[in-house]
C-alpha cells in the first residue's frame, strides 16, 4: 500500500488512493525516512510511531510516493547508522534487562527495536536476556571486554536501567585488560529512575534513544572510582524485607551516576525488594516516608560521620588536593553525581551538563521531616533545593566519610544503585576515574 502526504500544521496527513485508507501522524512522532524498501523503486519510507495513545508504543513504516520537500529536509536519514560499518565490521549487542523497571524492556525489544533493524535491513546482531544480575557482568568479562581487547569495534544496546550501565563501566574499569577498541553504548531506558537517560536526554520521547543510536554523538563516559576500608560487604538483592551481605570480590567500585550516604543510599536500600518494586519509581517516595516518619514515632535518623571534601589538584602545592571537613558531623543527605537528574523530573543537580565530568556534592544536615520534605520536593522544580540555605552545593574532585555509627542500617552507602555496607569505624572514599573507557551515544540535535 501506497501513499501520498501533506504536511497539515503539526501533522502529515496521509492517504491511499488504494484503499481510502487515511493516517494522520504528528510530526513528533516521525522517526526518520529511509530510501525505498522492498517492492518499490521510488519514494520513502516514513518510520513513526503508532499515533495510538491507548495501545503500547510501537514503530510502524509506510510507503509513500510522494513527499513535500520539508518533510523529505527535517526527516531523511542521511548518515549510516553509528552501528554500520561496511569497511569495519561493528558488533552490535542487545542486553534486555527482564528485571528491570517494571519489565518493559522485552516490549521494547520486540515492539520497536526488531522492527527497526528489518526495516534497515539488518540481520546481524546478537541478543542477550538477562538471567540473572551477574548476566550483564558475565557477558563483560567473556565477551564484550575481549572484543574490545582485540580491538573489534562494539555496539552494546542496553534495555534496562541504571544498573546495567553500571555493571558494564564496573567491569571494563575493574578488568586489567588493555581496551584498543572503546565501544559505544546506546540506552534504552527500561528501569525506575533511568538517572543518566534522564540526564542526557534520552526520556522525552520514545524516538531520543532510537535516534541517539541511529546518528547520536560518541561522547566519553566520565567514571569515578568508590574505594572502601576492608569490612564493607555488599547487601544482595532480597525477594523479602530481609537483606544479606556478600564479601566484595575488591575494595573498589566503579560508578558514572551517583554514590550517596543518608537519606538517599538508605530508601534505595530500603526499597531494593521484590514487593517494593512493584511500584516502579513510586517505591523511593514510599521508602523515604517511612525513614522521614519511622512507624514507631520517633525521629528521622541522624547520621553521624565524619566528611571531607577534596578539590581539584593544582590548588594546593604539589600534587595534594586541598581538603575541607564539614564541621557538623551530623547529617541527613549526602550524595556525590555525575549526572543532573536521578528521575526524569527530579533535578538533583542543576548545573550538571550531559557528561561534563563534573563531580557535584550535594548535602544538608539534620533537618525535621516537613522540612526534608520541602527541600527535596524543590529537586522536582528544576533543582530549585540548591538555593535553599539549608543546602550545600558545590564542585568537588572527590569525597570521603568516615561512619561513627554503631546500627549497621545506618552504615550503608548506595553506589548506582548498588548498597555496600560499611563496617564500623569503617570508610568510603570517591575520587573521579581519569581513564576513559567507554563512550555513550548523545542524541545529536538536528540543523
Amino acid at each position: 500500500m501506497s501513499f501520498k502526504c501533506a504536511l497539515v500544521g503539526d501533522c502529515v496527513e496521509c492517504s491511499s488512493s488504494e484503499t481510502l485508507t487515511q493516517i494522520k501522524i504528528p510530526i513528533e512522532d516521525i522517526l526518520c525516512m529511509i530510501p525505498p524498501h522492498e517492492g518499490h523503486d521510488s519514494g520513502y519510507s516514513l518510520l513513526f510511531f503508532n499515533p495510538d495513545t491507548n495501545t503500547p508504543p510501537n514503530l510502524r513504516r509506510i510507503h509513500l510516493t510522494t513527499a513535500p520537500s520539508k518533510l523529505v529536509s527535517d526527516h531523511l536519514l542521511l548518515d549510516t547508522p553509528n552501528f554500520y560499518n561496511s569497511n569495519n565490521p561493528i558488533k552490535l549487542h542487545f542486553i534486555i534487562s527482564t528485571a528491570s523497571g517494571t519489565g518493559t524492556a522485552k516490549l521494547l525489544f520486540s515492539n520497536i527495536l526488531r522492527p527497526l533493524l528489518s526495516y534497515l535491513g539488518l540481520d546481524s546482531y546478537e541478543v542477550h536476556e538477562t538471567q540473572s544480575s551477574q548476566t550483564i557482568t558475565d557477558l563483560c568479562y567473556s565477551l564484550f571486554i575481549p572484543q574490545a581487547e582485540a580491538g573489534i569495534q562494539q555496539t552494546i544496546v542496553l534495555l534496562s536501567g541504571d544498573g546495567g550501565l553500571c555493571d558494564v563501566i564496573d567491569a571494563f574499569y575493574s578488568s586489567a585488560k588493555s581496551i584498543h577498541a572503546t565501544p559505544n553504548i546506546a540506552l534504552f531506558p527500561a528501569g525506575t529512575g533511568n538517572a543518566m537517560a534522564s540526564s542526557i536526554g534520552l526520556v522525552a520521547h520514545p524516538k531520543a534513544a532510537l535516534m541517539a543510536l541511529l546518528c547520536g554523538k560518541p561522547t566519553r563516559v566520565p567514571v569515578f572510582a568508590a574505594t572502601f576500608s576492608h569490612g564493607a560487604r555488599y547487601v544482595q538483592d532480597s525477594p523479602t524485607q530481609s537483606q544479606t551481605a556478600a564479601e566484595l570480590p575488591c575494595r573498589r567500585v566503579y560508578g558514572g551516576v551517583v554514590a550517596s550516604w543518608g537519606l538517599h543510599a538508605a530508601l534505595v536500600a530500603d526499597s531494593d525488594t521484590t514487593e517494593y518494586r512493584k511500584f516502579g519509581a513510586e517505591r523511593f517516595r514510599m521508602a523515604a516516608n517511612e525513614l522521614l516518619y519511622p512507624s514507631d514515632g520517633s525521629e528521622s535518623h541522624r547520621y553521624r560521620g565524619l566528611v571531607t571534601l577534596f578539590g581539584k589538584n593544582g590548588q594546593g602545592q604539589g600534587d595534594t588536593k586541598p581538603e575541607e571537613t564539614i564541621e557538623s558531623t551530623e547529617h541527613m543527605y549526602v550524595l556525590a553525581t555525575l549526572v543532573s537528574n536521578l528521575e526524569k523530573d527530579f533535578m538533583i543537580s542543576p548545573e550538571s551538563k550531559p557528561l561534563d565530568g563534573s563531580l557535584r556534592v550535594i548535602r544538608f544536615g539534620p533537618l525535621s521531616a516537613e522540612r526534608a520534605m520541602q527541600v527535596l520536593s524543590l529537586a522536582y522544580q528544576n533543582g530549585q533545593h540548591i538555593l535553599d540555605s539549608d543546602v550545600e552545593y558545590r564542585e568537588i574532585e572527590g569525597i570521603r566519610i568516615g561512619f561513627d555509627e554503631p546500627e549497621e542500617r545506618w552504615r550503608r552507602v548506595c553506589i548506582d544503585g548498588r548498597v555496600i555496607m560499611i563496617e564500623e569505624g569503617g570508610w568510603l572514599e570517591v575520587e573521579k576515574e581519569k581513564r576513559h573507557l567507554l563512550r555513550i551515544l548523545l542524541p545529536a540535535p538536528r540543523e
